[in-house]
């Protein structure tokens, strides 16, 4: 177990004349025995910050510690760090035995130790029906499974990272690779980044995700705290599915303005907002988006629903509000029954929404 500190990384990819900033100044301190993910859109840096801790790349600028020592220009085989590929690497001339034993007769284990260690690890990822199969012919699934085996056999292993690992996985098996992966994690309790785009499977594995956005971290947190209290509209809508409902309004002295309907707001909230302020949003979760059948003389505001979408124990339905435009999704039971068409009305409770003011949360009335 390690503990893996980023200082004030930037990496820049150049080409011809061209510069690319690809990770601006990100520091991040990943905790002991923790499992962590990286998430963001493609493109954002997840990769290439993956690589740096890893020490296949050198950064542009900052510092890679690991547990307090100055690694960012050790190579990776001398940071001690499994990484699990996208695209995982079995080595078909020997079968599963001899993937897993292989990191161990490099360094001159002795077979006995060999041994024991390739049990172990067989038995944990689930494995010990195939040691003796050839993997040239496994699915993504077992394949990724024998790549990690080969990572986490050392003792000495400081930490596992993870490359979208589920890119070529069928949507099927996905879910046991990702418990497989989730449980060896937390048996060995060695630290832990795994790097995607799919947010489900982030937040499934981690206790702390990352979020990612144009080479820079936005947020760092729990998953809780990413869905609850995203600090940006670009993160509200990034975590969740569907994400955040935003919806433009004024502040007209005491209450929010959506067009000609009022929303009350809190008095910390209040008085901590400014009436020239142009770009606020409301922020709302579909899941606290209050979906009445008749007004219920709080401020309600008419809607009508223009899609119904079941989503196995509950329904997602997109509302269009009267007179406005904007359009809301509500997350229902399957019982309320939402004709495409019919007439709705929606109720903003304060406890239930956030503002942003161009583009940032505002808590408690300050960004």
């Amino acid at each position: 177990m390690s503990i893996i500190d980023l200082q004030n990384i930037t990496h820049v990819y150049q080409s011809g004349g061209e510069k690319t900033v690809a990770v601006n100044d990100v520091s991040l301190t990943l905790a002991e025995g923790t499992s962590n993910a990286l998430i963001g859109p493609s493109g954002c840096g997840k990769t290439t910050l993956l690589n740096i801790i890893s020490g296949l790349l050198t950064p542009t600028e900052g510092k890679v510690l690991i547990d307090g020592k100055d690694v960012t220009e050790l190579p990776p085989q001398g940071r001690d760090i499994a990484q699990v590929f996208q695209f995982p690497v079995v080595y078909d001339s020997m079968d599963v035995y001899g993937n897993l034993a292989f990191p161990l007769r490099n360094r001159g284990a002795p077979e006995e130790e060999i041994d024991e260690r390739v049990q172990v690890t067989a038995e944990l990822l689930g494995l010990e029906d195939r040691l003796h199969v050839n993997p040239a012919n496994f699915g993504p699934e077992w394949s990724q499974l024998v790549s990690l085996g080969r990572g986490i056999i050392r003792h000495d292993t400081t930490a596992l990272l993870f490359d979208e690992p589920m890119t070529d996985v069928d949507p099927g098996r996905k879910l046991t690779l990702r418990r497989r992966i989730s449980q060896a994690q937390k048996r060995l309790e060695v630290t832990s980044l795994y790097v995607t785009h799919d947010q489900h499977e982030a937040l499934t594995f981690a206790e702390k995700a990352a979020v990612m956005k144009d080479g820079e971290i936005v947020q760092y947190g729990s998953p809780e705290e990413l869905y609850e209290r995203p600090v940006s509209t670009f993160v509200g809508n990034f975590i969740g599915s569907p994400g955040m409902n935003f919806i433009d309004c004024e502040f007209a002295g005491e209450d929010l303005k959506i067009g000609k309907f009022t929303i009350p707001i809190n008095e910390s909230m209040r008085d901590n907002l400014d009436s020239s302020w142009t770009g606020l949003e409301l922020g709302v979760r579909p899941n606290l988006v209050n979906v009445y059948d008749e007004p219920e003389g709080g401020g309600e505001i008419p809607a009508k629903v223009t899609l119904t979408e079941h989503l196995g124990s509950y329904q997602i339905i997109t509302l269009e509000m009267e007179d406005i435009g904007t359009v809301v999704k509500a997350e229902l039971p399957l019982e309320e029954k939402t004709d495409v068409g019919s007439e709705k009305f929606i109720g903003l409770t304060p406890e239930n929404i956030m503002l942003f003011h161009n583009g940032e949360a505002i808590e408690n009335g300050k960004k």
